[in-house]
């Protein structure tokens, strides 16, 4: 009987010991799996150079020097996409555009000499640059644009179409079996991909230098555009010239830097450009598809209240436009177009606008818990924005040089008095026009001009929408201008003569 006893608890003893040595094992396994590493990347290739040279030696013949004489109106030219050059600088050759009075052009005319740089995208002599290089381009017979290409010599260009929105032209020069460089694709472009810059920075021809792609979708004002930035060391003169990754690609089309930073440089992605290439080869305007809606951010208090966490918020849907007619409501949540999800309101202008009017997109709209597709028929973006104009009583908007002479001048609003004004809310039972901005250094400012109040009165005329109040401002003449304001709810109203800067 002991001799059972001992037995048994020998062998308990010894499933006791398994036991415990098993669980010791998979407690091991268990911390093992779960232990918390950082992230690691498997590089190879480290003891090779990226080929810099190669793509400069080969890829040098493609990029021409661009130098745009013009007699134009004492007027500055304004980046398409973000505005002037008190923070962006544009690249235009030494010293910025080289200006000096003509005699015999009367005392408002000078003789514009500007200068940029530019890439060759087929043999016989297509040529992709910045809008803002040839911008000052007009129908006098004294203007020219001349291309100097790497071997020396210079070839007069004609402008074959151009896109201001995108800050892209496309010209043409005379010539036959040229070195050209193949675009490539910069939607498939990696944060941290090697890219290199050629241009004619400051006069500098053919300078090369290299960097990688720093982020990509940067906004840089209300456009729709969005650009690569690059660390690629870009200055005044490299701005139509090419980014281009290490297969030689054209990935970009430089065109704007930040000069408060270090190497914050901007390219038009070239994805972008060649949607359009047909309306430049072809000279027609750009065609860009339109939705008519507001997006906004679909942010965590959006999120809690519409009860989805990814899209854009429709925050107002344009009467008798696409969006509207196709039954797109406000507070509708768009999550993905053609079945790619849209994760902000950049992503989804961008892609609107990637597209042709007309063309048939299909959005996937969250709405009261529900997912369904609408199909909407794209409407035509800039033909919109001139039906804008001519409703609110704007000129027709016109490029930079080609006002014809005795023309009318545009007086800018905030140029001549230093404050900008929109149409009041439809909802607001007051009349008139909407403070927006006030320059601060402005007289308006100094005579207590603030964002917020309402103009209904210029003068002794009332005013009831902005074509009235411009209509009112050109009779002005430049001259002091006395409006009548009231506070946004018409409790406060006074009077203020604003003279002109």
């Amino acid at each position: 009987m002991n001799r059972q006893v001992k037995q048994v608890l020998g062998l308990s003893a010894f499933a006791a010991g398994c036991m415990a040595l098993g669980m010791g094992l998979s407690h091991g396994w268990v911390v093992a799996a779960q232990e918390e590493k950082p992230v690691q990347v498997d590089v190879r290739g480290l003891d090779r150079l990226p080929p810099i040279a190669d793509v400069a030696e080969k890829l040098n013949p493609t990029v021409v020097a661009i130098t745009n004489t013009s007699f134009v109106k004492n007027r500055q030219f304004q980046h398409p996409q973000v505005g002037g050059q008190d923070f962006f600088d544009f690249f235009f050759g030494p010293g910025g555009p080289q200006q000096r009075r003509q005699p015999r052009g009367g005392e408002d005319e000078q003789r514009a000499v500007s200068g940029g740089s530019g890439v060759i995208i087929s043999p016989d002599g297509e040529i992709l640059t910045n809008y803002h290089v040839i911008a000052t381009m007009g129908g006098g017979s004294d203007n020219a644009l001349e291309v100097k290409t790497q071997d020396g010599k210079s070839y007069k260009a004609t402008v074959l179409g151009k896109d201001k929105e995108l800050d892209i032209a496309l010209v043409k020069i005379d010539a036959a079996h040229l070195p050209y460089a193949k675009r490539g694709d910069s939607d498939s472009l990696r944060i941290g991909e090697w890219v290199v810059a050629i241009g004619n920075p400051f006069g500098l021809e053919h300078t090369v230098t290299q960097g990688i792609i720093s982020a990509k979708g940067r906004k840089l004002d209300t456009g729709f555009s969005s650009f690569l930035q690059t660390d690629a060391a870009i200055n005044r003169g490299n701005s139509g010239g090419p980014l281009l990754n290490l297969r030689g690609e054209i990935v970009g089309i430089n065109t704007a830097i930040n000069p408060a930073g270090q190497n914050i440089g901007f390219a038009v992605p070239i994805s972008q450009v060649n949607r359009i290439m047909k309306d430049l080869r072809g000279g027609k305007p750009v065609s860009r598809g339109y939705l008519g809606i507001g997006p906004q951010e679909l942010d965590q208090a959006y999120q809690e209240a519409l009860g989805v966490k990814e899209g854009v918020v429709v925050s107002t849907v344009e009467k008798d436009q696409p969006a509207g007619k196709a039954g797109v409501e406000r507070l509708d949540v768009i999550t993905a177009l053609d079945g790619q999800p849209v994760r902000n309101p950049d992503e989804l202008v961008a892609a609107v606008a990637s597209r042709r009017a007309g063309e048939i997109l299909k959005l996937t709209i969250f709405r009261d818990g529900k997912t369904f597709p609408l199909t909407v028929t794209l409407g035509d973006r800039k033909a919109l924005e001139e039906l804008r104009r001519r409703e609110s009583g704007e000129e027709p908007e016109e490029e930079q040089g080609t006002k014809p002479q005795g023309g009318v001048k545009s007086l800018s609003l905030e140029k001549a008095y230093g404050f900008t004004v929109e149409p009041v809310d439809v909802k607001n039972r007051l009349k008139g026009v909407v403070v927006t901005t006030v320059d601060p250094r402005s007289p308006a400012a100094d005579r207590g001009l603030a964002p917020g109040m309402v103009i209904s009165e210029v003068g002794r005329q009332p005013v009831n929408n902005l074509a009235e109040f411009n209509t009112q401002v050109k009779k002005a003449g430049g001259r002091t201008l006395l409006i009548f304001i009231q506070s946004p709810n018409g409790g406060q109203k006074t009077t203020l003569a604003i003279p002109p800067r």
